[in-house]
């Protein structure tokens, strides 16, 4: 039995709900805004160009926020810090609640996003370096998990904040930015991790050997030499790929239904409701099988069947209420990958950049995240909401098809035999 299988259940499940807080927070702002966006565009007379920008604002402070809090990380403890990057969600959720213009909504909210930029790297790490090799899967794809569970919350949320008129978004943000401020005391008693604390030589544990955990990485520019160059591109290409059809499609859910299903604002937010619920369930699908299935074949079905899905929305052009079971079929199965590609770099990087690698990795998929949201809008209108199905399904398939070429089994291995060094 190794050191991590010791660690006493309670240390994994404290540390797996107030780490996991983070990716619920995230799921509740992007859900909430998405909604949200679709009252603001009229209160504000929004430009198409300014209603992408809306929704894209805080993934694009993701950007910087997961490289600078990865970096930070790796240099001053998982821990530590782990209190600081939501520190920005509170303060900014707050802002974004009581903005007057389009100009203030989208500061606040490219700041906020910086902090949920942050905790991706953090958050993850720190539950992947604490978990048993034998059930590392499922503690990490539990975590992801609870985006959708932020995404419920918001729906309920907006479902019984809807009769107070045209200001019932700003409550709804107000709401999210309190929440936050217990995960926040919580996160200031977390343990530091036992791999980061050897890896830098702050402690010695016999189980951990401290030339394995570093395997002669040094520091960020590692990530692109020898081996860890191979694992950066397959990384960061699967991810980016995956969230310019995930974000692209997923954060205009309601407006979707909105136009081709149902015109009740209610109907709306009980189908998104519906979708979130989809995605739950896929997600625990995903925690039984990712262990014993493994992280390859949960990654290819999951992005084999969004490819399949968008091409036979594009091609039989599904309208109406049929729009909720197929977009919940798409979620449901989406969150295969989508747990994957997130957690996948903290399984493959040594513990010296294992932070910062999976920062990068973040930066460049809320790249793409940002490219399928703003481009989503302009694309339906120059090419048609089904010709854009099919675009997407295409890329899609080529994250398939790297998949397949460069994807390793992490399943059940410690971090010390799954991660790779330079050489």
């Amino acid at each position: 039995m190794s050191y991590f299988d010791n660690i006493p259940l309670s240390v994994r499940i404290r540390t797996f709900i107030v780490t996991s807080a983070g990716f619920l927070l995230d799921g509740y702002d992007l859900n909430s805004i998405s909604f949200a966006a679709t009252i603001i565009l009229k209160e504000f007379s929004l430009t198409t160009v300014k209603y992408g920008l809306l929704l894209a604002a805080s993934l694009i402070g993701m950007i910087p926020g997961s490289i600078v809090f990865g970096w930070l990380s790796d240099k001053m403890g998982r821990s530590k810090i782990m209190g600081l990057d939501l520190f920005f969600f509170l303060v900014f959720g707050i802002l974004t609640a009581i903005s007057q213009n389009f100009v203030e909504l989208f500061i606040s909210r490219l700041l906020l996003g910086i902090g949920i930029g942050g905790d991706y790297p953090i958050s993850s790490t720190l539950m992947s370096e604490l978990s048993p090799s034998r059930s590392r899967g499922r503690y990490l794809t539990g975590s992801v998990a609870m985006y959708w569970v932020g995404v419920a919350i918001s729906g309920i949320a907006t479902l019984f904040l809807l009769p107070t008129g045209s200001y019932f978004w700003r409550y709804v943000f107000l709401i999210g930015a309190l929440i936050s401020v217990p995960i926040i005391l919580l996160r200031l008693r977390l343990i530091e991790s036992p791999r980061w604390l050897v890896s830098t030589g702050k402690a010695n544990i016999k189980e951990i050997n401290r030339e394995i955990e570093n395997k002669g990485v040094r520091g960020v520019v590692d990530l692109f030499k020898g081996k860890l160059l191979k694992i950066t591109f397959f990384v960061t290409s699967v991810w980016f790929l995956f969230d310019v059809a995930a974000y692209g499609i997923g954060l205009y859910y309601p407006a979707l239904l909105e136009e081709f299903a149902f015109p009740s604002k209610y109907e709306v937010v009980l189908g998104t409701l519906a979708i979130a619920a989809a995605s739950v369930l896929g997600y625990i699908i995903a925690e039984l099988l990712v262990d014993s299935l493994g992280r390859r074949v949960v990654l290819l079905v999951g992005l084999g069947f969004m490819t399949l899905l968008l091409y036979l929305g594009g091609i039989y052009k599904f309208t109406g209420g049929i729009l909720v079971p197929y977009f919940m079929s798409f979620v449901a199965l989406e969150q295969w990958a989508g747990a994957v590609t997130l957690f996948y770099p903290t399984e493959l990087y040594p513990t010296p950049v294992r932070a910062i690698g999976q920062g990068f990795a973040t930066a460049i998929s809320r790249v793409g995240s940002v490219l399928g949201v703003f481009y989503f809008p302009i694309l339906t209108k120059q090419m048609g909401f089904f010709n854009s199905l099919i675009m997407f399904g295409s890329v899609c398939l080529i994250a398939f098809i790297i998949s397949i070429l460069l994807s390793k089994e992490t399943a059940k291995k410690p971090l010390e035999v799954t991660s790779e060094g330079v050489k």
